[in-house]
């Protein structure tokens, strides 16, 4: 069980930003929650080999476009409405148990239905498919409910024991049968460290809001994220349906898993955004200069990191997991990372107003693009699925951003 000191439900007039109660701790969870996460990735690749442990990368690849499509969007829902002073897990208990069987249903048939090519017929993957969803729904419900209530320092406290319970089970079961098994295993087991928390006892009525419907809220989010997902998790699929080795599969598996870090933190981090833009939503406020600022800050440091991927990425990709990309793949990974770090975040002003449709409609664009320019590029699978990246997230980013000013 964890406890920590912290206020009662603050109001939102009370220190934000860094000086936010909680706040602190919630970044350190979070950056160990990362780490622990690299070091899960890094640990099995080395123990397993590239090839053996192809099967953990596309398993990972699965149940992060699972829970970025259908439990992220959940989580944003809960925290935006506990924001609001809704009690969420007795009010919203069916659009939550839908949500989470819908994610374990999809799951399992991914696993059936690319059983050979995925996961080397091992059957045991559709049971790991079906089983992550639901362990994920209930981190993601208790971190929106902690959110939403302003426990920041139990979310840190939540994703550093997610990280510690995988690397920890990882170590004890590899120990027991070197394995990909075993790795799975340590991957079930992670998102139940959320259950210490006892988020559910902070899950209260604070005042009468009109409901928002969830099925409209939901539905276009779970769209949006659907296409953003595969846009940005789909390259090792895409590695494997374009006739790579599996070698190529684990070495753009660890290579965009590394330059995914920032989204990763940002999907940790954004529950802390929400409530306060939640805020600016209901007093009525703008959020014009807030979203050129994101758009601006975020196109250089597109650039920045494609300089410093081209420079050095292979180069740490290795040290880090032993595997090593080409350059240009490792610039292109890191440019299109900070590119669709930067949609996430202006696009969190459309969710705080309600509009995730406009937010679906910016990623779908991204995803046709990618779509369109994969066939034309021409290189080697690597390359190719590389630049189709960053220019899906590219044009993402484009209309989220206009999507964001004209609703400001």
């Amino acid at each position: 069980m964890l406890e920590t000191v912290d206020t009662d439900r603050a109001d939102l007039n009370t220190p934000r930003g860094f000086r936010a109660p909680g706040t602190s701790l919630l970044l350190a969870g979070t950056m160990a929650g990362a780490v622990a996460a690299y070091l899960f990735q890094a640990f099995g690749n080395r123990t397993l080999g590239e090839a053996a442990f192809a099967p953990i990368a596309q398993l990972w690849t699965v149940f992060f476009i699972l829970v970025t499509v259908a439990l992220i969007p959940l989580e944003q829902y809960v925290t935006r409405e506990a924001s609001r002073g809704r009690r969420v897990l007795r009010e919203d208990r069916r659009v939550i148990a839908v949500t989470t069987l819908g994610a374990s249903t999809v799951g399992g048939v991914v696993a059936l239905v690319f059983l050979d090519p995925l996961f080397s017929g091992d059957s045991i993957f559709i049971a790991f498919l079906v089983l992550l969803p639901i362990g994920y729904a209930t981190l993601t419900v208790g971190k929106g409910v902690l959110a939403g209530h302003r426990r920041f320092g139990l979310m840190g406290w939540l994703l550093f024991w997610e990280g510690a319970v995988r690397l920890i089970a990882a170590f004890v079961l590899i120990a027991i049968a070197t394995s990909a098994r075993s790795l799975a295993w340590a991957m079930v087991l992670a998102p139940f460290a959320a259950l210490g928390t006892r988020f559910w006892r902070f899950d209260t009525e604070t005042a009468v809001v009109e409901t928002t419907k969830a099925s409209g809220f939901l539905g276009a989010y779970m769209v949006g994220s659907g296409a953003s997902q595969v846009l940005l998790a789909g390259a090792p699929l895409a590695i494997a349906l374009l006739g790579g080795a599996p070698e190529l599969v684990s070495t753009v598996f660890l290579t965009f898993t590394l330059f995914r870090g920032p989204l990763t933190l940002i999907y940790s981090l954004q529950g802390r955004i929400l409530p306060f833009l939640v805020k600016i939503a209901e007093d009525g406020g703008g959020f014009r200069s807030i979203t050129t600022r994101i758009v601006a800050g975020g196109l250089g440091l597109a650039a920045l990191g494609g300089g410093v991927g081209w420079l050095i990425g292979p180069e740490v990709v290795e040290l880090l997991f032993g595997a090593s990309p080409d350059r240009l793949v490792a610039a292109l990974a890191a440019a299109g990372v900070v590119a669709a770090s930067t949609t996430q975040v202006s696009g969190q002003v459309l969710v705080a107003l309600g509009g995730t449709g406009r937010l679906a409609t910016a990623w779908a664009a991204g995803l046709v693009a990618a779509v369109s320019v994969l066939p034309i590029v021409g290189l080697a699978p690597d390359r190719s699925v590389a630049v189709a990246f960053l220019s899906g997230e590219l044009v993402a980013l484009a209309v989220a951003a206009w999507m964001a000013v004209r609703s400001a």
